[in-house]
This record gives structure tokens, sequence and C-alpha cells, in this order.
């Protein structure tokens, strides 16, 4: 190899280490604002970089350099991400109430503005597009519970059961047991007006009336039965009639 060549190798070498002296200042940067998603991008940029002249320049050194980085900004990158996600599956575990809907909902709104904060920095678009589907979820069971005790049965019972069969498709285990007790507490309502109006139904009568088959109404009876307040004062098996409470 010729001096010329030499020198012509020097300088590309050089502008090389150069190119990755830029990448790294500007990796050290983000860093500093804790903006490791766009750290990361740049670490790629740079190991794309070393690829492609690995095999004409000596570039171990600057390779284990960036590997190590990018392995430690990905620890980083990792940890802060998944303090997000922790929160949001931890909202998803809490026990609701009709009570505590609203103050849940201010919790939510709270990781939420975080998450937009931080949305690049952390990647986080899809935990805010997941928070935004809950949004939506618990604007639609507001509805519900604003509704449900002055609305027709017909009418409360139906968006009910429309709601329960939509969210099955959506992972808010907390949503559908609060949904569920609601539904529970419109039958418990319906057999309260049964009560004041008869001493007896058969359980085809009000599987008639509440348009639930006689299977899941003698559920319902056992579920309800036992509570103290019920309006069932027994159920008797053999010939499927309920006697109520006066």
């Amino acid at each position: 190899m010729s001096s010329h060549q030499n020198i012509d190798r020097y300088k590309q070498k050089k502008e090389i280490i150069e190119e990755l002296d830029f990448y790294n200042s500007i990796i050290l940067k983000k860093m500093e604002t804790d903006d490791f998603n766009s750290a990361l991008i740049k670490i790629e940029s740079a190991l794309t970089l070393l690829n492609d002249y690995q095999t004409d320049f000596n570039l171990e050194k600057e390779t284990k350099i960036f590997t190590q980085l990018q392995q430690k900004l990905r620890v980083e990158f990792d940890n802060h991400r998944n303090l997000y996600i922790r929160r949001y599956n931890n909202l998803r575990k809490e026990t609701l109430t009709e009570a505590n809907l609203e103050n849940f909902i201010k919790l939510l709104a709270m990781l939420k503005n975080e998450v937009d904060d931080n949305l690049n920095q952390y990647n986080l678009h899809d935990l805010r597009d997941a928070i935004n589907t809950y949004f939506t979820y618990i604007k639609k069971l507001y509805t519900i519970i604003s509704s449900y005790k002055v609305l027709n049965y017909s009418d409360a019972s139906g968006k009910i059961l429309s709601y329960i069969k939509e969210s099955k498709n959506v992972n808010f285990p907390n949503l559908k047991v609060l949904v569920t007790i609601i539904y529970q507490k419109l039958i418990f309502l319906q057999f309260e007006i049964m009560s004041e109006n008869y001493e007896k139904l058969s359980i085809n009568e009000i599987s008639e009336k509440l348009s639930i088959s006689p299977g899941k109404i003698e559920d319902l009876i056992n579920l309800l039965i036992n509570n103290p307040k019920s309006p069932i004062k027994k159920y008797i098996q053999y010939n499927r009639e309920v006697f109520f409470n006066k």
C-alpha cells in the first residue's frame, strides 16, 4: 500500500472517529435530559456506521464503547418506561365502586399527563393509547352509573349488557367487576319492585319480566337470597316458586 493510500485511509478513519465523537456528544446531551429513546436511536446510527467500516478499519474499541453504552441506556430506558407501565397496571387492579370512581379518574388523568409529557423520551405511545381506551370505557360506564336507577329496566339492562359484551375485547378487569356489580344492583332493584307487588312468582314469570333465562334467574336468586336486605323470602326449588318479603 502506497504512502498516499495510507494517508487517505488515515483521513477517512479520522473522519469516521470525528463523526462518532459527534454522535457521542449528541447522545450525552440526550442522556442529560433523560431522553433515552432519542439517545438509543443515535447509538443505533453510530453502530450502523461502525458496522459499515468494521472490515476496513480497526474499530473494535469504538464498537465496544458504543455497545456498552447501548446496554446501559437500555436498562435505564426500560426502568423508566416500566415505572409508568407498573403504575398503569396497578390502577387496573384497583377495586372500583360507584363512590370512588371519580377519584380513580383523577389518578388515571395524572398518569396520562405524565405519560404525555414523557411520550417520546420513553416511547410511551402504546401506553398513551391504552390509557385513552381506558378513559373511553370509563366514560361509557359513568353514563351507565348516572342513569341505571332512573331508566326503565329494559333500557338500563340493555346498556349494561351491551357494555359487558363490548368490554370482553379489552383488558380492564376492575371495570368488568364494577359493571357486574351494577348489573346485580339493577336486578336487586327489580326484585324489590316485585316484592312490593307480588307475594310470589314462578321462575318462568320472573324470567319473562327480566328477559333472562330461567337457569340464570336461579343463579341470581341463590346470589341475592343470602343478602340480609334481600326482598326474596324463600325459593321453593321443586315447583320453582319465589316468595317475597313484604
